[in-house]
C-alpha cells in the first residue's frame, strides 16, 4: 500500500484520518494537536484555550468523509486564532498521457472568475516534476474561493497524485502561498505494508 507522507518539521502540518473508528480515537487525536499548536505560539496555553481548540478540530476533521473522498487529508494551523484549512490528497494509478492528466488533475480548464487558471511548473525533489494551479470560483451564495491544485504522475510508485486546499479567503491564501508551497515539496511516497 502507497501513502503520501511529509518531511516537514513545522508545526503547522498535521496528518488527520478521513475516517475514524471511534470518537475517541478522534478526541484523542485533536488534543494532541491542539496542544502542539498552542504550544508553539504559547508559553503556557491555557486549560481552556487546549479545549476549545480541541473541540473545533474534532468537530472539523469529523466532516471530512462530507466534503470529498479523498484517500488522505492533512489539517494546516498556523495560528491557532484562525479557522484550519483543510488539504486533501488523492492517489490513482496511473492512466493516460502524462501532460493531459496532469491538467485534468490541476483542473486546468476549469471555468476561473478572474481570468484564467494560473498554471506552473512545480518541481520537488521527492515527486519530480509536476504542475501547480491556482483558481478562483464562487459559491452558489457568491462568496469567492479560491483552490490551490498541485498533480505529479510518479512513474516509479505507478501513480499519479493530486494535492489541493480550498480557501474561503483568497487573500489568506496568498499571505501563506510560500507555506503551502513548501509543504507540498516535503511530500513522498511511501510504501507500507498491509495488515
Amino acid at each position: 500500500m502507497k501513502l503520501v507522507d511529509t518531511d516537514s518539521e513545522t508545526l503547522q502540518w498535521f496528518p488527520t484520518l478521513m475516517h475514524w473508528g471511534s470518537n475517541e480515537e478522534r478526541e484523542e487525536w485533536a488534543e494532541l494537536c491542539a496542544l502542539s499548536v498552542l504550544h508553539a505560539h504559547e508559553e503556557r496555553p491555557k486549560r481552556r484555550r487546549v479545549k476549545a481548540l480541541r473541540q473545533q478540530l474534532a468537530s472539523f476533521v469529523a466532516r471530512f468523509p462530507e466534503l470529498t473522498p479523498a484517500d488522505q487529508a492533512f489539517l494546516f494551523i498556523p495560528d491557532p486564532d484562525q479557522a484550519p484549512v483543510p488539504s486533501f490528497i488523492f492517489m490513482a494509478d496511473i492512466v493516460g498521457e502524462r501532460d493531459s492528466t496532469l491538467r485534468q488533475i490541476v483542473q486546468a480548464d476549469a471555468p476561473s472568475l478572474l481570468g484564467p487558471v494560473e498554471v506552473d511548473p512545480f518541481v520537488t525533489e521527492h515527486l519530480g516534476q509536476g504542475l501547480r494551479s491556482t483558481r478562483y470560483w464562487s459559491t452558489v451564495d457568491d462568496l469567492l474561493q479560491a483552490t490551490v491544485r498541485y498533480g505529479w504522475r510518479v512513474d516509479e510508485a505507478g501513480v499519479d497524485i493530486c494535492f489541493y486546499m480550498v480557501w474561503n479567503d483568497p487573500g489568506r491564501m496568498a499571505v501563506y502561498a510560500d507555506a503551502v508551497d513548501d509543504f507540498a515539496r516535503s511530500l513522498w511516497i511511501r510504501h507500507v505494508e498491509s495488515t
